[in-house]
């Protein structure tokens, strides 16, 4: 997943959120349906007004105790994208009820032949609509969709007295909706704009300034989230540390400039092997750390760290030449080898530096290697892009 992607979806679930933090106007608009069919009811003895102010009650109590789940939900788990559409939809169908409630009960007022009544109609339908336009306008299409079944009724209605103040009326309520529906673009637009600096900026503290690849401060903060999830529900993960072997060389040999441009390989490379709740930091140097989801056994670690290794083993087009590295990796499984970051890190650098312990001779061979990097144009078909499929040839493929 691209960094702009990650933060759309951030931007997305920020939206979301924001949905359900409107508690006050949910409740303004169901207090006002409520008392004014109550008292409508009571002025011209139609039962339905009271019908309609109990259902837009209702529909209120109904969005309220949604927003208490949603808090309850989002308490034991943040907010992923697919939760999130999950939750939008939810709040729609509340909105968009709210909408055919305030409809319906305009077009019962502008039936009754008492003027009062048409009256109390407008009010509702103009307060419904700014209300509903500036508090919901992050997400255009509930709030559009609720404009249309709540303005359209009552247009219909108002024209059906047919005389000219009533026509005026329905003239009203077209224009402002239309004023209202120009309102959503900007205000959405605006929001949207002030989320993603904000997301960014956000991002920017979180991330290494080379690579682009989370820095041990996100580290911290994902790993915190996974173990909550392991003790709330069981889910183990894995903590992988890898470095790359000879980079010191390549750096000397290539120049700094080089050295960088292998970092930014490798962090492409390792982030095109990872799912999406993985993720993968640069903490120093050539150090890295993967931290891998829902992972039950060390062979599930194990996989991971020999496709990394295997990935970051081949050949780099760097300053015109073909530059041939090793990577080594060590892994440790939570919570039968820590539940501290510290603790998994460990245990994951102690069998990543048993590995380099147990390889004699290696140094001459990738030394050699280095030492007789061939041009790229020789080896142009391993080098088509810097992150095609690995080779299967097992040089440099370290297991801890």
């Amino acid at each position: 997943m691209t960094a702009n992607s990650k933060i759309a979806n951030a931007v997305y679930i920020e939206f979301v959120r924001l949905l359900y933090t409107a508690r006050w106007p949910i409740v303004v608009v169901g207090c006002a349906m409520l008392t004014t069919g109550l008292a409508v009811a009571w002025q011209t003895h139609d039962l339905m007004m009271a019908v309609i102010g109990l259902a837009g009650m209702a529909v209120t109590l109904g969005r309220l105790v949604l927003c208490f789940a949603f808090d309850h939900a989002v308490a034991k788990r943040p907010l992923d994208v697919g939760m999130a559409k999950l939750w939008e939809r939810r709040l729609a169908v509340g909105v968009i009820s709210t909408g055919v409630c305030v409809g319906a009960f305009a077009v019962r007022c502008f039936l009754l032949p008492d003027l009062a009544a048409h009256m109390i109609a407008g009010g509702l339908v103009f307060g419904y609509c700014a209300g509903t336009t500036t508090r919901f306008s992050i997400r255009p299409w509930i709030v559009q969709t609720s404009l249309v079944v709540s303005v359209t009724p009552a247009v219909a209605a108002a024209l059906w007295n047919l005389d000219l103040l009533h026509t005026a009326q329905a003239l009203l309520f077209v224009i402002f909706a239309l004023g209202g529906l120009e309102l959503i673009d900007y205000i959405h637009a605006t929001t949207a704009e002030q989320l993603t600096l904000r997301a960014e900026a956000t991002r920017l503290a979180r991330a290494d300034a080379l690579t682009n690849l989370p820095n041990r401060r996100h580290l911290v903060e994902h790993f915190n989230e996974l173990a909550k999830r392991l003790t709330r529900h069981g889910e183990g993960f894995a903590v992988i540390s890898l470095d790359l072997d000879f980079f010191k060389e390549a750096n000397d040999r290539f120049g700094h400039a080089a050295g960088d441009e292998i970092l930014r390989i490798v962090a492409g490379r390792m982030t095109e092997l990872l799912d999406d709740e993985d993720l993968a930091a640069r903490i120093g140097g050539d150090e890295f750390v993967v931290v891998q989801a829902n992972v039950t056994d060390t062979a599930a670690a194990d996989d991971l760290g020999r496709r990394i290794v295997a990935a970051l083993s081949e050949p780099y087009a760097v300053a015109g030449e073909a530059v041939l590295l090793g990577a080594s990796f060590g892994r440790a499984l939570a919570p039968s080898d820590g539940v501290t970051l510290d603790e998994l890190l460990h245990k994951a650098d102690e069998a990543l530096y048993a590995v380099k312990r147990n390889r004699p001779g290696r140094v001459r061979e990738v030394a050699f290697l280095a030492d007789h990097a061939p041009l790229v144009t020789e080896i142009a078909p391993l080098l088509e892009h810097d992150q095609a499929a690995p080779a299967t040839r097992p040089t440099n493929v370290d297991a801890c």
